[in-house]
């Protein structure tokens, strides 16, 4: 029976993808619920599994945009149980006369010094090649490169899922093969043809070079969804809100040395890491408790005042900046917090975050300073009406007690929507935060 594979819904405002990368090639044996595709949507990147095992088909190619609920490949569940014997039959070339069966294993292992074009070879050479060569489950773009390049799959380096090749590892391959050794075929079209030319042009005019400041060429790719949809937000956020930034700086030492004290204590008691943002993730619980107008949101014409603490917590990722949410975020302890966050970074890393991972912060937290930056003035993530930025923590000179000392400070900044959050609300909550970090003992006395 021929059981369709089609996109599956991933949530009501997305109606579209694109197919990323087929896991499997066309005519493989997939078992149920192992992994077929994967889908980059505008807010998620997830992988789709089988819901049948059988033969696959594939009708639309990796990198095309599909719509949700299109069918983009059939499974045959009656070869779901056919022998391997069988499975491999169809990659054996028709036998003529002329070759015995065992034929293509012979063509197959001298191809690396055969130089006939590929569309030369017998019918079915390419599927036995694929066969032979351990190609198995590679998509059929990339069998296609690697058969044509006469390339050793053992000798690429997969990027993929699960150390996966893709088409772009072959390419880049090829390319750095092609810089460390030149084929017999190109040298003489290279090299022989401009000698002449050099040896006999003796006049003034230089010869064509490239324009000062080096290769102007440029070239172009599709934007993701994701990236797409990311574009249009912050274009829509930045025109429906006033937004204004105020800043502040912590004085980091307390913070520090409480971690260092008990990160090897806190790391085998409760199997997690310590670090700096479960301090801050607290910190900005405990603001929000202090000045609820932070924690509110406009609708139209009313105020939504936010009862759940849910944190969002931006991540740059490969694909763009995502911001997967920390639920219930009050009710944490510290090694919760950290235990949340760890899960979702492994989801974000592995791109397995739903979309209700990504949905409905009340407030964001973003660390600019994982990546050295020292100021910045963040943007918002709706629904929330504000979000604290983190940066580098630097050593600097500060006055304590009328004595210049040394401290690690950190900058920090809270953007806010002033159609909400006034000046001195946005000031209050960010001092609070503020002092918190720099006497945490607060959160355990919820002072």
């Amino acid at each position: 029976m021929q059981v369709e594979v089609k996109v599956p819904s991933v949530g009501e405002s997305i109606t579209e993808g694109i197919l990323v990368e087929w896991t499997k090639g066309d005519g493989d044996i997939v078992a149920m619920d192992e992994p077929l595709f994967s889908l980059e949507t505008d807010k998620v990147t997830m992988t789709v599994n089988a819901e049948h095992g059988g033969r696959l088909s594939i009708q639309v190619p990796e990198g095309e945009t599909v719509s949700i609920g299109q069918v983009v490949g059939t499974i045959d569940t009656e070869a779901a149980e056919e022998p391997a014997s069988a499975r491999t039959g169809d990659a054996e070339p028709p036998a003529p006369t002329e070759s015995p069966s065992n034929e293509p294993q012979g063509e197959a292992a001298g191809s690396a010094e055969d130089t006939e074009p590929a569309m030369t070879t017998p019918a079915g050479s390419a599927q036995a090649h694929a066969k032979l060569a351990g190609l198995d489950g590679l998509a059929p773009s990339v069998q296609r490169l690697v058969i044509e390049h006469h390339l050793d799959p053992k000798q690429i380096e997969g990027t993929g899922k699960a150390g996966r090749i893709t088409k772009e590892d072959v390419l880049r391959h090829i390319g750095e093969r092609g810089r460390t050794e030149a084929t017999p075929a190109a040298s003489p079209v290279v090299k022989m043809p401009p000698a002449p030319q050099q040896v006999r042009r003796e006049s003034p005019r230089p010869a064509p070079s490239a324009p000062a400041g080096g290769d102007r060429t440029a070239t172009r790719e599709r934007m993701s969804p994701l990236r797409l949809r990311l574009a249009e937000r912050l274009v829509q956020v930045q025109q429906t809100s006033a937004i204004l930034t105020t800043f502040n700086e912590a004085d980091m030492s307390r913070v520090m040395a409480l971690r260092a004290r008990y990160k090897e204590t806190f790391s085998q008691r409760h199997d997690v890491a310590l670090g700096f943002m479960s301090f801050f993730v607290k910190a900005v619980v405990d603001a929000l408790r202090a000045v609820p107008q932070i924690h509110s949101s406009i609708e139209g014409e009313e105020i939504l005042r936010h009862q759940a603490f849910d944190i969002g917590i931006a991540v740059s990722s490969d694909k763009g900046l995502v911001v997967p949410v920390i639920r219930n975020a009050d009710q944490l302890s510290m090694a919760g917090v950290e235990r949340a966050i760890a899960d979702l970074a492994e989801k974000a890393r592995n791109r397995t975050l739903t979309l209700s991972d990504l949905t409905g912060a009340t407030f964001t937290i973003s660390n600019g300073g994982i990546f050295g930056s020292m100021m910045s003035t963040p943007i918002l993530n709706p629904p929330g009406s504000a979000i604290l930025g983190m940066h580098a923590i630097k050593k600097r000179p500060v006055v304590v007690d009328d004595q210049v000392v040394i401290r690690p400070m950190m900058y920090l900044a809270v953007s806010y929507d002033h159609r909400l959050i006034d000046g001195r609300e946005a000031v209050t909550f960010l001092k609070r935060i503020v002092d918190t970090i720099e006497d945490p003992d607060r959160l355990l006395l919820e002072v």
